[in-house]
């Protein structure tokens, strides 16, 4: 009887501790959560508005209905806008609105890492502003030239403008603290550039430089990297639109871009992918399979979302317009095996313009149809499709400037980074 009541305790024990080692090891492995979402600045009737992705709150923070172009600040706690032609910010949390700029300025961006705010009057030069600041800080004279699209490096501690001074034309950069530098001069009106960012590594300008014609820069122009340090210009052989949203960088620095000449971008356009480096170019999507545009890198580097309608001849261009442009829809393709998928397709909207949240769970995007215009919520894989901005307006044009709409003047989307959180 004590054996058995021994081998008893002993089985016991065991049990026990099993049991106790089970428990651990499910405490230890908790449900993976979803990072915030964020928050949306847009345009209804006019005003600046807030809608908040994680708690579906909607707020108004303007009430003249004279607002447009909303950016947020690096901390989300911002909105740059104009309100007709002056620039004015507001503070979010309170919804306290302070004007920038009495006299009409011409163009405005926030760094991408600090709640600093460039900007361009030609009456007052080019200024930066920040929280706190009573007067704005000249960076650049009146007399120095007309500048013309403003871009902060990845970092946040360069800005980069077109100038225009005289008759001459040049790609300048500012470092804080320092002199402007001339990175490159026009040759000629050949030879004009156009400034379209930074690479991801901040190592290079990117422009596209051609012609000063507009007829010519309308239908395309080849994209070029300017070496950051100086040096000349490395171009590509294809042209493409002068579209900033048409370039995307993956983490590991490749960039994506929509190719193809021609202003009517339903037309003769495909998707492709350069490595800066070496200027080698991997085509993804023929012309004669799809007409994408938008393209946009998964915050991993694995995917790429971009909008597309059907291949349209160029024989056929105008006469089946309006049906390549409603057929745009969502789709999203592995990198990795070349296959692509169709994430929305419901053919009373047109679907432009994705962003990935910065988990890569989600994508938002813009819906048009015939009652309006409004933002648009799904997993990533195109399940659970949700409105979450149900107006945008004043509605765009769907034709827009030959198929393309500027969507950065009705919405902004700030994103929480890991960094932040």
């Amino acid at each position: 009887m004590r054996r058995r009541h021994w081998w008893l305790l002993l089985i016991l024990a065991w049990l026990t501790a099993c049991r106790g080692v089970l428990e651990v090891r499910f405490e230890r492995e908790p449900a993976p959560s979803a990072s915030p979402l964020g928050k949306v600045a847009y345009i209804a009737g006019g005003d600046v508005w807030v809608a908040d992705l994680d708690t579906g709150q909607q707020t108004r923070l303007t009430r003249d209905g004279r607002n447009g172009h909303p950016q947020w600040s690096a901390s989300g706690e911002w909105i740059a806008y104009y309100k007709d032609d002056k620039l004015w910010v507001v503070w979010v949390s309170t919804g306290q609105e302070i004007p920038i700029s009495e006299v009409p300025v011409q163009e405005f961006a926030w760094s991408p890492t600090e709640d600093q705010l460039a900007y361009f009057s030609l009456s007052l030069g080019l200024l930066m502003w920040e929280p706190g600041r009573r007067d704005s800080k000249m960076i650049l004279d009146p007399k120095e030239g007309f500048i013309n699209h403003l871009a902060w490096d990845f970092t946040g501690g360069r800005l980069a403008w077109e100038c225009e001074n005289g008759g001459e034309r040049h790609l300048q950069v500012f470092s804080m603290g320092k002199a402007a530098t001339t990175l490159f001069t026009a040759e000629g009106m050949n030879r004009v550039p156009r400034l379209a960012g930074w690479s991801i590594d901040d190592q290079w300008l990117l422009a596209w430089i051609g012609p000063a014609s507009a007829l010519a820069q309308a239908d395309g122009l080849p994209l070029c990297l300017i070496p950051a340090t100086g040096g000349p210009p490395r171009c590509l052989e294809q042209k493409m639109l002068l579209y900033a949203d048409w370039l995307s960088w993956s983490p590991v620095g490749q960039l994506a871009f929509i190719s193809g000449g021609g202003r009517e971008t339903w037309v003769n356009k495909g998707l492709a992918i350069v490595d800066p480096a070496s200027l080698t170019v991997r085509q993804l999507i023929d012309p004669a399979e799809q007409a994408p545009i938008q393209p946009a890198f998964s915050p991993d580097g694995k995917y790429l979302a971009y909008s597309a309608g059907p291949p349209t001849p160029v024989e056929a261009a105008y006469a089946q317009r309006d049906t390549a442009l409603a057929q745009r829809h969502i789709h999203v393709i592995d990198l990795s095996s070349g296959q692509r998928r169709q994430l929305t397709n419901d053919d009373h909207f047109r679907d432009e313009r994705p962003l990935w949240s910065y988990d890569g769970r989600h994508i938002l995007f813009v819906r048009l149809g015939e009652q309006g215009t409004s933002l648009w919520l799904m997993d990533a894989g195109g399940s659970h499709l949700r409105p979450v901005v149900s107006e945008l307006t004043p509605k765009p044009d769907p034709m827009g400037e030959y198929g393309h709409v500027n969507w950065q003047a009705l919405w902004d989307w700030w994103r929480p980074s890991l960094k932040i959180r």
